[in-house]
């Protein structure tokens, strides 16, 4: 990119506002300032990890919203996050290309940012990506990385079943990477989130296309397990929040929904949105392995035997956890939020309805 001698000299200053804010690891001196220029003035400048993912879309946009000065680090092709470009002022989202395993990439995607935001997270593994690699290896470098560079706030989204415990490779793996997060930088914001829902979900469009593509859809042992399921808008609002608060460093929040439900409500609502008949099955946890096993040989699986594990565990929120509440967040019902964009999957034509599935602008 060509920069004229007067777009260096801004580039600069700007690098120099940024650096000028850090404080030193403790994240307790972070003060969101803004000047007379107008949105744009303000004081952060925000490296986020995984910002083209389903999460990541929403977090950028509010941090747009007021201001922020972006760093996307991406692999592969610019085209996969071109779409962020919008949510900020003119040149305000920047990408970078870096692979998580170059600690000089690394270290150059957060140089000259004051707050860094870890969204990264991988669902299955692969030949090349396992779960240690990207759930435990990555956010242990990541943070120390950032300890190192004196970043005044670290927030890392981990995952709600997260436990050492669980039978899920992927819940141990995000249990792991808390741990070595946490002795890196002890200030760094741990975010829990619970099974988050929204239009691009893999948990309730799933459903849909999966029933429509198999003979029916397996519920492993009557799907007695429980899922407190959090609008997509809640957990960005919330990560943005901890950005803002300084006194959220060094805490760790469980982003959950305002109702708990077993995967069979969960699919009941599923079937009865999409007026489509329910074609739940109850199987035993071997023909739920054997089918997650076949699944898995697909490129991009949307289905796999650990997400069955944990899908068969209870993943809610405990009472004398923080959480959304503590954030000022009032969370949104699945009902009042979730027909909104199911709708598209009914056979019937979407504009023959006897319901409002969109909400009045505001």
């Amino acid at each position: 990119r060509r920069f004229t001698s007067k777009g260096v000299a801004v580039a600069t200053l700007l690098s120099a506002c940024a650096g000028s804010q850090q404080g030193g690891s403790s994240g307790m001196s972070l003060s969101v300032k803004t000047f007379s220029g107008g949105r744009s003035s303000t004081s952060i400048q925000a490296t986020v990890f995984g910002a083209t993912g389903f999460l990541g879309r929403y977090v950028v946009s509010k941090l747009g919203q007021f201001g922020c000065r972006v760093i996307v680090p991406y692999r592969g092709d610019e085209l996969y996050c071109r779409h962020l470009k919008v949510m900020g002022d003119l040149g305000q989202i920047n990408f970078h290309n870096m692979s998580i395993r170059s600690l000089k990439d690394i270290e150059h995607s957060v140089s000259g940012s004051n707050v860094v935001i870890n969204l990264l997270g991988k669902h299955f593994e692969t030949r090349r990506w396992s779960f240690q690699d990207v759930n435990v290896s990555f956010p242990s470098a990541l943070a120390e990385v950032c300890a190192e560079q004196g970043i005044d706030r670290f927030i890392h989204v981990s995952g709600l079943g997260a436990s050492v415990e669980s039978p899920s490779a992927w819940a141990r793996s995000k249990a792991l990477g808390e741990i070595g997060v946490k002795e890196a930088l002890p200030s760094a914001t741990i975010m829990r989130p619970a099974t988050i829902f929204g239009d691009e979900d893999r948990i309730l469009n799933r459903m849909v296309i999966m029933s429509r593509h198999l003979p029916f859809y397996p519920l492993v042992n009557g799907g007695q397990g429980k899922q407190q399921p959090v609008h997509v808008d809640d957990v960005a609002t919330a990560i943005v929040e901890a950005v803002k608060n300084q006194t959220t460093a060094g805490k760790t929040y469980s982003l959950a929904g305002p109702k708990i439900y077993t995967m069979k409500e969960l699919t009941d609502f599923v079937f009865e949105a999409v007026m489509d008949t329910n074609n739940c099955v109850s199987v035993p946890t071997s023909v739920g392995m054997a089918i997650g096993f076949g699944v898995e040989q697909l490129p991009n699986p949307f289905l796999t035997r650990d997400e069955l594990r944990l899908q068969a565990t209870d993943v809610v929120m405990g009472e004398a956890e923080l959480g959304l509440g503590d954030l000022g967040i009032t969370p949104g019902a699945m009902e009042d939020l979730a027909e909104r964009y199911l709708f598209m999957y009914k056979k019937q034509s979407p504009f023959i309805d006897d319901k409002n599935y969109v909400r009045t602008p505001q």
